[in-house]
């Protein structure tokens, strides 16, 4: 296995008391990494991005310690000419190997007027172990829509970091879905910034964590520009004795005037051995604006559970199609109907 070093990453914004434990994670992680082999298929209307510099002002979600780790990293570029809608999505597929370190940076520029959806979908081996790192910067256009979907389902043996950045120009719209069904750790992470008026963003995750395994994730967006929209919505599913923190913050700046902004988590606890951290985050800086935040967490309701085993549903298998279902609820908000069929057989076969 590769040399590892200790790194922290996915620090808050706005830092909370140091005993909960919640402000930033430190990990041992690979301390170098070589490229990838993925397979990528890439449409007619996406472009091979020959400055992949155009991108190096956008920051990521899991902080600077990452963007060291990764600043030699191979990066693969993509762009977008202004008013082409892209039909078919950017499929980018990894099959990690045993023993691995792969570190992989992406740059995207989409122009004005343009659409694009990217898939990436990591997969390993069923017993291998090691490291993976990906970083993701886009530059989305005035009135451009960009779909960013990141799929991880590597062996147990893995460490995943996978975090992504964006900006968006005026009118237009950033949306991300991150979905980790496997992996011993995964730290996601995720930075956008609102800049034009009118901008928006949603980003939607979903996890299952079991054994003894991690889930960190670290979402900031920052309303820069007027009557902007983000809606944030995480469901997970924790069993076992693993171990969960989520991160959110939504930050209103001075003069984002009529911006609203929701921050939404769904929890299913399978048992009592898991641990769950949560700390949503809305700063204002600016008073004419709308901010929301909730949280659900906990086991099934007994009216639920009583409803469904009067129709004959044992209570295991209760759980677990409700543990399924959450899963499914993520996945199909994926704008891609091949990955969504591929992705609900894989869940309903987990």
């Amino acid at each position: 296995m590769a040399e590892v070093k200790s790194i922290t990453l996915n620090r808050m914004k706005m830092l909370t008391w140091r005993w909960l434990k919640m402000n930033e994670r430190t990990v041992e992680f690979a301390a170098e990494g070589t490229a990838g082999a993925p397979d990528i298929l890439r449409p007619v209307g996406v472009e091979v991005l020959a400055d992949t510099a155009a991108v190096k002002d956008v920051k990521g979600g899991a902080g600077p310690q990452v963007d060291a780790l990764l600043e030699n990293a191979n990066t693969l570029g993509f762009c977008v000419a202004d008013g082409v809608e892209v039909k078919e999505p950017v499929r980018i597929r990894y099959d990690l190997s045993d023993g691995a370190s792969t570190f992989e940076k992406y740059a995207v520029v989409v122009g004005d007027h343009a659409k694009v959806t990217l898939i990436m979908d990591v997969a390993s081996a069923e017993n291998a172990e090691g490291y993976a790192a990906f970083q993701t910067h886009v530059k989305v256009g005035e009135g451009a829509v960009v779909n960013l979907v990141q799929i991880h389902r590597a062996a147990n043996g893995y460490h995943i970091i996978d975090d992504f950045g964006a900006e968006v120009a005026e009118t237009g719209a950033f949306h991300a879905i991150q979905i980790a069904f496997t992996g011993k750790e995964n730290d996601l992470g995720g930075h956008v910034e609102l800049l034009g008026d009118r901008a928006q963003t949603t980003i939607h995750s979903g996890y299952l964590t079991a054994d003894d395994h991690a889930m960190d994730i670290n979402y900031y967006v920052n309303h820069v520009g007027r009557e902007c929209q983000t809606d944030i919505y995480t469901s997970g599913v924790l069993r076992d004795r693993c171990y969960k923190v989520f991160r959110t913050t939504i930050d209103f700046q001075p003069g984002a005037v009529k911006s609203e902004g929701v921050e939404n988590e769904n929890v299913l606890l399978m048992n009592n051995g898991v641990t769950n951290k949560t700390v949503p985050t809305i700063l204002c800086g600016e008073e004419d604006v709308s901010g929301e935040h909730g949280c659900t967490v906990g086991r099934l309701a007994d009216d639920l559970i009583f409803y469904l085993e009067s129709r004959g549903i044992p209570n295991e298998e209760i759980y677990e199609m409700m543990a399924k279902a959450r899963l499914e609820a993520t996945i199909r908000q994926i704008p891609d109907e091949k990955t969504v069929e591929e992705l609900v057989e894989f869940n309903n076969n987990l």
